[in-house]
């Protein structure tokens, strides 16, 4: 519970994907890419239910056969590549709702953050909590300075990309830059039926992940990446991760 409000957390998982079919089956240091969310989720003391949102039976088999068999199956319509997150959300929170099961804060754990733990999401609450947040979001520093960053024309030059940015400058010059990392996202639930995003205005703390916890399984490379970040993390035995930090 947080601030005296129970807590879920939704796994959203769908069977398609098409740069990297079956992507949230793929193994990553031995378990299914699913499982590693689901086990975040259910550690969390700061969780009070963790629920798989997916419209796929073999998902389900997954979830079930690494002992998990708290599941929504979501409807025809939110099955395919146009359906949005916020509906994916907002169906699963009916759901339960309609079943007599309420909650007042949500928190999304996408599957394709691995390397995200139990420890960080309680981590995200704590620094809720010190900042009188209304919500928090899960962030990393980008490998490069913002202003080293742009687009290229459609002709394949980079006139427009060397005017708009400032390449001639050595990156400690600059300000950090950070960018969402996919990990976490906590929000209130009444809040995010009225905005319908997970993107509050105001009031979101952010939670600063190390960017080895930060992986985002996107395609082939990103899944070699998290498993041996992965293996190296069990091999050293480590039961803590990365320190987060505060900005403040």
């Amino acid at each position: 519970m947080f601030r005296e409000q129970r807590v879920l957390a939704i796994v959203p998982a769908r069977g398609g994907s098409k740069r990297l079919p079956g992507k949230n089956l793929h193994l990553v240091a031995g378990k299914p890419l699913i499982a590693w969310a689901l086990e975040a989720g259910g550690k969390a003391s700061a969780v009070d239910r963790t629920v798989l949102s997916t419209d796929d039976d073999a998902l389900v088999a997954s979830a079930v056969n690494q002992g998990f068999s708290d599941f929504l199956i979501r409807p025809a319509g939110l099955a395919g590549d146009d359906a949005s997150m916020t509906s994916v959300i907002a169906h699963a929170i009916k759901e339960l709702k309609e079943r007599g099961d309420d909650f007042g804060y949500l928190v999304l754990l996408q599957p394709t953050s691995p390397l995200r733990t139990a420890q960080h999401i309680d981590q995200a609450f704590d620094i809720m909590g010190k900042k009188n947040a209304l919500g928090a979001v899960s962030i990393c520093s980008t490998e490069h300075p913002k202003e080293w960053m742009s687009a290229i024309s459609k002709d394949g030059l980079l006139d427009t990309f060397f005017q708009e940015t400032q390449l001639e400058h050595q990156s400690q010059e600059f300000k950090p830059s950070y960018q969402i990392n996919g990990a976490i996202y906590i929000v209130p639930i009444a809040e995010f039926l009225r905005q319908k995003t997970l993107f509050l205005r105001s009031g979101m703390a952010a939670l600063v992940m190390e960017r080895q916890d930060s992986v985002d399984i996107d395609d082939a490379y990103d899944l070699q990446l998290a498993d041996w970040l992965l293996r190296q993390r069990q091999a050293s035995g480590a039961k803590e991760i990365n320190p987060t930090k505060e900005i403040s």
